[in-house]
C-alpha cells in the first residue's frame, strides 16, 4: 500500500526559500557595507555580485569603471578586513554591460519595378522545371500588382 506523504507547494518553496532569503538579504547588507567604503564617484556604478570562497564579486557598468574600482580595491580591501573584520582574500571585479532594449526595424518590402517583371516572366518561359517556371511567374505578377 502506498503512503501518501505529499506536501504542499507552498511548504517546500517556504522551505527552500529561507536559505536564498538569509543570503539575498546578507548579499544586501554586505553591499550596504561595500558602498559606504568606496569614494563617492564609484557608488552609483558598483554593485555586489557575490561573495565566494572569501573573494568578493563586485559588478560595474563599464570597462572604464572596472579600472578605476581595480585601482581602489586594495585600499577596499584592507577596510574590508579592519573595519568590518570580514575574510575577504581578494576582490574580483566583472563588468556587466547594461541590457539593451532592441527596437524592431520596420521594413518595407523590396520592390521589384516592372522591367524586373518582364525579365522574370521571360526567364520562365525558358525554364523547364515546372515549380521554377511557376514561381518566377507568381513573381512576377506580384511585382506588376504593386
Amino acid at each position: 500500500m502506498r503512503q501518501n506523504n505529499a506536501s504542499p507547494c507552498a511548504a517546500i518553496l517556504q522551505n527552500a526559500g529561507l536559505p536564498l532569503l538569509k543570503r539575498a538579504r546578507s548579499l544586501q547588507r554586505l553591499e550596504q557595507a561595500v558602498l559606504g567604503l568606496l569614494p563617492e564617484d564609484l557608488v552609483a556604478h558598483c554593485s555586489v555580485m557575490n561573495l565566494k570562497r572569501e573573494i568578493l564579486i563586485l559588478g560595474v557598468r563599464s570597462s572604464a569603471w572596472a579600472a578605476r574600482l581595480r585601482f581602489a580595491a586594495p585600499e577596499l580591501l584592507k577596510q574590508l578586513q579592519c573595519q568590518l573584520s570580514l575574510e575577504v582574500t581578494a576582490i574580483d571585479v566583472r563588468v556587466i554591460p547594461e541590457r539593451l532594449e532592441l527596437q524592431p526595424v520596420s521594413r518595407k518590402p523590396a520592390a521589384i519595378s516592372l522591367d524586373n517583371a518582364n525579365l522574370l516572366a521571360r526567364t520562365a518561359e525558358g525554364v523547364d522545371h515546372p515549380a521554377l517556371r511557376e514561381a518566377l511567374y507568381r513573381l512576377a505578377a506580384k511585382a506588376r500588382e504593386s
